[in-house]
């Protein structure tokens, strides 16, 4: 990992090795004469040279000690390891404003949970450790340093940080590097405060957002770095743009899978009790690594913390309207139709003029939008799209609703003859079929076969058929 080997000052002493030996004391006499034989005596063997030794044998480390005992882990820190410890002091713990009626109060888990999180798997010299992250044996993550010596979650200039003040010190098995602050178990916030992502800390913190995303959880947070972040922020929901970046549930990266996924941010349309709240979905491509809405990359993975995981990104997700749905979404043949169409009418959408439909679809609220597949259109069309944009237009009219509210898959109508128009035509719909499904009035019918895609402007569902008039 090529870190530069650090100057070492006041480097902590070997462990003193335990003197075996016996007290000398006068023959007693005897009528039998003295045993000319090879010495009675075993052999010792040598001192243990434990991570637990080192501890037990320095005063400095009694307060760890106690931890380490209230952890039940002394046996592990005796044990064949190897593992690389970051022995914070007994100054350590005051400095980090861990009194004694604080480590008191600890349970035995919280207690492992704290000494694990000082451990890695592996015996790593200062000479091997290289900036970035690394995984404890408590599975949460550390982030590594290497500027001006080792740091911690950020060193000294962060609150939870440490600096690594005297490493290399060899043990039987493995290898510890004493620290001046205890590293305390993370929660998602203070991972982003770690890794040194100032902007989405400062953005957070001013959105009120820290408490909840140091919350229970369990979260999965995309987290921009600096540099992704926009220099100005005036004109944006900027808390609807955080929690954007949030799923609810940790999802490491062996878990994520293409497709799309609802955030834990949401758009509310209408008001009082017919008021609805929609949840804004992203969608992930993993064909080559983990691409987000097509604008953002996963750049480091899998940083764990205490109530999720955390993925560095190199760009801000922004909400997607339905428009950009069908983009990023892969709806290739809608979205062909949509430039192909004629634009709507003035008089249907409420206009002075008419209205280009994917202007309509980008800004018109609340739409319900029923959305076909690439092989649908292939099934409806096996010639291509008509010529006539016309045409084009009476077709995809029926796939729109438009009204104060979007209608989510649990505002399906029960009544199968209960009819809603759509911007052209009427549909009707079985909410109890599997799947469920929309039908055109005086046409055919389609499988709704995924629901509730959440964007700016309403809601996308996803159908397997074109709806089309009976020739």
């Amino acid at each position: 990992m090529n870190f530069s080997t650090l100057k070492r000052s006041n480097r902590l002493a070997a462990v003193v090795l335990v003197a075996f030996g016996t007290t000398a004391c006068p023959a007693e006499e005897t009528d039998e004469p003295a045993d000319a034989g090879p010495a009675a005596v075993a052999d010792a063997g040598p001192a243990s040279n434990t991570i637990a030794d080192i501890a037990s044998s320095d005063e400095n480390f009694s307060t760890l000690l106690a931890v380490v005992q209230k952890a039940d882990l002394v046996s592990v820190l005796a044990g064949d390891g190897p593992l690389t410890v970051f022995a914070p002091t007994n100054e350590a713990f005051t400095a980090s404003g861990l009194d004694q009626a604080a480590l008191d109060a600890l349970s035995a888990e919280q207690a492992a949970q704290i000494i694990t999180y000082h451990a890695v798997a592996g015996s790593v010299l200062s000479s091997s450790l290289s900036a970035g992250v690394v995984n404890t044996v408590a599975e949460l993550s550390l982030v590594v340093g290497t500027e001006g010596g080792v740091t911690l979650n950020g060193g000294n200039a962060v609150a939870g940080g440490a600096n690594v003040s005297t490493a290399d010190v060899t043990a039987d098995n493995g290898v510890v590097h004493v620290i001046d602050r205890v590293l305390l178990p993370p929660t998602v916030a203070d991972l982003a405060r770690y890794a040194g992502l100032t902007e989405l800390g400062a953005a957070v913190a001013a959105a009120g957002l820290t408490d909840t995303l140091s919350g229970d959880g369990p979260f999965t947070v995309f987290a921009p770095t600096n540099e992704a972040f926009p220099d100005e922020t005036d004109g944006l929901d900027v808390t609807q743009i955080l929690t954007y970046h949030v799923l609810s549930g940790a999802v490491t990266s062996g878990e994520v899978t293409s497709g799309n996924v609802d955030t834990l941010a949401t758009q509310s349309f209408g008001e009082g009790d017919a008021a609805v709240s929609v949840n804004l979905d992203l969608f992930i491509d993993t064909a080559a690594g983990v691409r987000l809405n097509n604008t953002a990359n996963v750049v480091i993975a899998d940083v764990r913390g205490t109530n999720g995981v955390v993925h560095v990104i190199d760009g801000v997700l922004l909400p997607l309207n339905i428009a950009q749905v069908a983009t990023v979404g892969g709806f290739t043949q809608l979205v062909a139709a949509v430039g192909a169409s004629a634009p709507i009418p003035a008089g249907l959408v409420g206009n002075e003029n008419d209205v280009p439909v994917l202007d309509a679809i980008s800004t018109l609220s609340a739409l319900t939008v029923f959305a076909p597949t690439d092989d649908a259109f292939g099934t409806a069309f096996p010639g291509g799209l008509p010529s006539d944009n016309a045409a084009i237009l009476g077709v995809l009219g029926g796939h729109v609703l438009a009204g104060s509210t979007p209608v989510l898959a649990s505002g399906l109508p029960a009544d199968t003859n209960a009819e809603v128009s759509a911007l052209i035509g009427g549909l009707t719909f079985d909410a109890g079929a599997n799947p469920p499904t929309v039908s055109l009035v005086g046409g055919n019918s389609a499988g709704i076969v995924l629901t509730d895609v959440g964007a700016t402007n309403g809601v996308v569902h996803v159908i397997d058929a074109v709806l089309v008039p009976n020739p």
